[in-house]
């Protein structure tokens, strides 16, 4: 590896800080002892999570699981949050936003892809078609969708399919859990909201733009499903 003073001086410049900020990030760590929040018998808070909420069993043995089975995402009992006129330039809504067949099973496909992607990234997991021994179970379901602006099909906007504009796409709430593959015991409980990575910007709101922001937040949500995992594996291998 390259040594910072042996790089370009306006790549060190702009590299050194972010060093500092990384060595003085909070790290995510397992409360423990007899203070130590926990849920569901032996889940205990996880502080400094990189989500809203992040309880773990720090007994089990995460070394041994090699596999994850991901169950269908569960979309439904979904709660939506109608859109507010004052965040779009739309001022009249034809019916109330709501879930089609085909969302649902357009959001599971989504999910299914973006977790497969993450967690096989390196080799770190196999994905299997069951539970067992080495396996981990994850089940995941979306507890909320508050969308920015009017739903974009033909009933729900203009029908000259007028271009919309909001304030960002809206958020996304889910709840993941995590546990043993031939048990059912659970392993962790993750609850996490996203907004939109431009929710501070105006732009075209459509069926697309929207889908683009579903697929990362689920991969955002996936690549800490596999890093997490990993960094229980390695600690572990470290006590």
């Amino acid at each position: 590896m390259q040594s910072l003073y042996k790089l370009p001086k306006a790549l060190a410049v702009v590299l050194l800080p972010l060093a500092v900020l990384a060595a003085c990030a909070e790290q995510p760590t397992i409360q423990m002892g007899d203070d130590a929040e926990t849920i569901m018998g032996g889940l205990a808070k996880v502080d400094n999570s990189r989500t809203d909420l992040a309880y773990v069993d720090p007994t089990a043995d995460y070394a041994r699981y090699a596999k994850v089975f991901i169950e269908p995402l569960d979309v439904d009992n979904v709660e939506i949050i109608q859109p507010n006129t004052s965040n779009s330039m739309v001022n009249r809504y034809n019916r109330e936003w709501e879930l089609t067949e085909s969302d649902r099973q357009k959001l599971q496909s989504a999910f299914a892809e973006a977790m497969t992607k993450a967690l096989t990234d390196g080799g770190a997991f196999e994905i299997a078609d069951q539970g067992g021994d080495d396996v981990i179970k994850l089940e995941a379901m979306i507890t909320q969708i508050a969308p920015s602006g009017p739903k974009d099909d033909q009933m729900s906007r203009a029908t000259t399919r007028s271009t919309v504009i909001t304030e960002g796409s809206g958020s996304m709430s889910i709840a993941i859990m995590l546990a043993d593959g031939d048990s059912g015991e659970p392993l962790a409980i993750i609850k996490d909201r996203r907004s939109s990575v431009n929710s501070s910007m105006w732009g075209v709101n459509n069926s697309v733009s929207n889908m683009a922001e579903v697929r990362r937040n689920f991969t955002s949500w996936a690549v800490q499903i596999h890093d997490g995992l990993l960094a229980l594996q390695a600690r572990g291998n470290t006590e």
